[in-house]
């Protein structure tokens, strides 16, 4: 089998120029590779109430996460920054934002800096819930009709345009040595292309701490990202008593063939290639260059895919071995898998199918050409398999305890 483990393969790269990309350039420099109109919940009290004015128009996206209110300042100020970085993606096109009151809405219209239309609604203005329903049904018409006048439209934008989050997730041997690898590929070219990529999952990082001095050519970055990686040790520490690089603390690894959690992150560290990392984002920062960004996060997919969106991730590439159904409503997630018994079982939910990789009937190229020409598609308009079924959520880390 031939096992190119670079992404500036001649043939890789003479596919690449064949691809065309088109995407929605937005004002403020980023493109997206979707146009929604999306309702925005911004507290668990409008949350039903978003999700029927959205099941109105056929078009939107309903937004929520079930957010507190009586927030301490750490927890308010990630809010605002979900809500921030959520009305900035660039794949919204329109937003409608719902507040409990006429204060809420007030602050957030005057903190919030969006280049896209953005209607604002006081659930407690309305005076009854079927007004409610029908002022919001009235302002995403309003909506519409500003989208339709901005002439939103996909223009060719390149593969420079792409800004990818990077996620594993049921690790297992076919992980480790076929679908994180062909990402760190695909991560390789966006880069030199002029494109972005964002990986995070702290903790898929113990232990594998050399990577960062290798690959941190900027001591600031270095220091953070490591900085990031040893507080996530300590604490995993303190929660259980042990140091976990001697041993697994997942399951599903375990049974996977993985038995340390050394071995999953020298895993997990192949899908970021050979590039360097240029900065260390704290959770939910954007990232604003092109490059590979270390985002430090916790492990859980929808909390580390949350954070990548929220940096500004158009879409994401995730490895998996055994099956994981997470997605992102906002960035659309492209499922790769190269397990055959995951795919045997799951390859409904799976956009890349890599098992003929793993069993040495396509070679790396192939691999590497199959991922890209999906992630093309995608790019272009193609639903992924979660954005079929509407799979996905939005989950912030708690870091106080609500008042």
């Amino acid at each position: 089998m031939y096992m190119s483990t670079t992404a500036n393969s001649s043939d890789l790269l003479d596919y690449a120029s064949s691809l065309e990309w088109r995407g929605y350039s937005r004002a403020d420099g980023r493109v997206g590779i979707r146009n929604h109109r999306i309702v925005l919940s911004t507290v668990a009290l409008t949350d039903r109430l978003a999700a029927s004015i959205a099941s109105m128009d056929r078009d939107s996206l309903c937004v929520t996460g079930a957010f507190s209110r009586g927030l301490q300042k750490t927890d308010e100020h990630m809010v605002e920054r979900f809500i921030q970085s959520v009305l900035t993606h660039p794949n919204v096109g329109a937003a409608l934002v719902i507040t409990h009151d006429g204060a809420s809405a007030d602050h957030l219209a005057e903190i919030v800096k969006a280049t896209i239309p953005v209607e604002y609604m006081a659930f407690m203005e309305c005076e009854g819930r079927e007004k409610a329903v029908a002022a919001g049904c009235e302002k995403l018409q309003m909506l519409a009709d500003r989208q339709d006048a901005l002439e939103q439209k996909r223009t060719v934008v390149g593969p420079r345009a792409v800004s990818m989050a990077l996620e594993c997730g049921g690790s297992d041997i076919s992980s480790s040595i076929c679908s994180n690898p062909v990402i760190g590929d695909i991560c390789d070219f966006v880069v030199a292309a002029g494109g972005l990529a964002v990986v995070s999952e702290t903790t898929e990082f113990i232990g594998a701490e050399a990577v960062f001095d290798d690959r941190c050519p900027n001591p600031v970055t270095r220091k953070a990202t490591l900085d990031f990686i040893g507080y996530r040790a300590i604490l995993m520490e303190q929660d259980s008593g042990k140091d976990y690089r001697g041993t697994n603390p997942t399951q599903e690894n375990i049974a996977g063939g993985l038995t340390t959690l050394i071995e999953k992150s020298m895993g997990a560290v192949s899908k970021t290639g050979t590039t360097d990392f240029i900065s260390a984002l704290e959770f939910g920062m954007s990232a604003n260059a092109p490059g590979l960004h270390f985002m430090d996060t916790p492990f859980f997919s929808p909390v580390s895919l949350t954070g990548m969106m929220m940096a500004g991730c158009n879409l994401g590439l995730f490895a998996m071995g055994v099956f994981n159904p997470s997605g992102n409503p906002l960035c659309p997630i492209i499922k790769i898998c190269g397990n055959p018994q995951t795919l045997r079982h799951w390859g409904d939910d799976i956009d890349v199918e890599l098992d003929g990789y793993f069993t040495g009937e396509l070679d790396r190229v192939g691999a590497q050409i199959a991922v890209l020409s999906k992630m093309n598609m995608v790019f272009n308009g193609a639903e992924t398999a979660s954005e079929a079924i509407g799979e996905g959520q939005f989950m912030l880390p708690r870091l106080k305890d609500a008042l």
